[in-house]
């Protein structure tokens, strides 16, 4: 259920380019919980669960995976797990696609299961700050009892400002050619240094559940993530959500509040450590035979930076940071074979990565780095 409401399940994958070699970000957490959910607004269930999740990228790829098990009620459980992958093309201007797949299931104490296998295509427009997509897809979900053929749309579009993104989806759904219904969805999220805020709010046309429990046609949930160290947060969620009729899943309300344990160190930067060698000098190395020469910003006006990449020999440069919140954002061919983009960065201090040619993130010349807490080394960038 986490899964199914969470903000950044409904915010777009960003295209990553580049060779598809061993994975350069593996990022896994457990989130610990304590769940209350009233299904169909009247059945209580409370109890806690365990739910492991791992995000696994490359540059022209992602698997994201889960798995939770509940113990909810007088001695009931729940187990649903799920794997996504995707692949994405090249960058062709501002134009980039999606090959992505979503496949899970559920059992439960009382003897009910359920199953998805869904394709999805999405071609997307993309600037530093806003963009839009579109997509479709199709595949099969079952309740239990019936195998039912799904065909699901999909179009939206995504705005950030000041560290806010702002984003409206509409996904119309058809399910063995009888049951039909349109789901608009919006989320705003802002993301501070060690806070992340949500909210989401949903409308439904077409077929509602009655027979699987609710008949609302709106829907709505907030959400607080806290760091409290580097590896550990406190996450609250509370709202209600829809209908699934493609699965048989009845809508209610929901409260949870848990504990995540966040990723460590990759392999990578283990073995690294074990031999000896030295991450931050062959960083830098890296950075240098990529042709990676300069790394400039200016302030344009207020918190708008322009940020600079002298990279002569590039065909194309990426930056990502925890000011993009980790996605890639593409600058454009400044002349003189520098590359820039301008983005809002209010004053602080910064992780940074820079990306030549679809190649691995770098740091940037000319900034103090260090190692983060998946084991990348990272460039340190101060704003006054």
């Amino acid at each position: 259920m986490r899964r199914r409401l969470a903000v950044a399940a409904l915010l777009p994958m960003l295209p990553m380019l580049g060779a598809t070699l061993p994975a350069q970000r593996v990022v896994s957490s457990i989130d610990v919980s304590g769940t209350s959910v009233w299904y169909a607004d009247s059945v209580r269930s409370a109890g806690p669960s365990v739910t492991p999740a791992i995000e696994l990228d490359w540059p022209r790829a992602t698997i994201d995976g889960f798995a939770t098990v509940s113990r909810l009620g007088a001695g009931g459980f729940s187990m649903e797990g799920g794997i996504s992958p995707s692949i994405f093309t090249p960058n062709a201007g501002p134009v980039t696609a999606e090959l992505a797949g979503s496949f899970g299931g559920s059992e439960h104490q009382d003897g009910t299961h359920t199953g998805q296998a869904l394709g999805l295509a999405r071609v997307y427009y993309m600037t530093p700050l806003a963009g839009a997509w579109i997509g479709g897809g199709a595949g099969r979900t079952w309740d239990g009892v019936v195998w039912r053929n799904v065909r699901q749309g999909e179009a939206g579009a995504w705005l950030e400002r000041n560290g806010v993104t702002s984003l409206v989806t509409v996904s119309p759904v058809t399910a063995q050619d009888t049951i039909r219904y349109t789901d608009v969805q919006g989320a705003v999220r802002y993301a501070a240094r060690s806070v992340e805020l949500g909210v989401t709010a949903g409308a439904r046309s077409g077929s509602v559940g009655a027979a699987v429990g609710g008949t609302s046609r709106a829907w709505g949930s907030i959400s607080v993530l806290a760091w409290l160290t580097s590896r550990l947060a406190l996450v609250g969620d509370a709202g209600t959500y829809p209908v699934d009729l493609t699965q048989g899943y009845p809508g209610g309300r929901f409260v949870t509040v848990s504990l995540r344990i966040g990723a460590r160190a990759t392999r990578t930067a283990a073995m690294r450590e074990s031999a000896g060698e030295n991450p931050i000098d062959e960083a830098a190395e890296e950075t240098k035979a990529a042709g990676v020469a300069t790394f400039a910003v200016r302030t344009v006006r207020g918190t708008s930076r322009e940020l600079r990449v002298y990279a002569p020999s590039a065909r194309s440069v990426e930056i990502n940071g925890d000011f993009t919140h980790w996605q890639p954002a593409a600058l454009a061919p400044a002349g003189g074979g520098w590359w820039s983009t301008t983005q809002s960065i209010a004053p602080g201090t910064y992780q940074l990565n820079v990306r030549v040619n679809g190649g691995p993130w770098l740091a940037p010349p000319g900034l103090l780095t260090t190692t983060d807490e998946f084991g990348g080394i990272v460039g340190l960038l101060t704003i006054e």
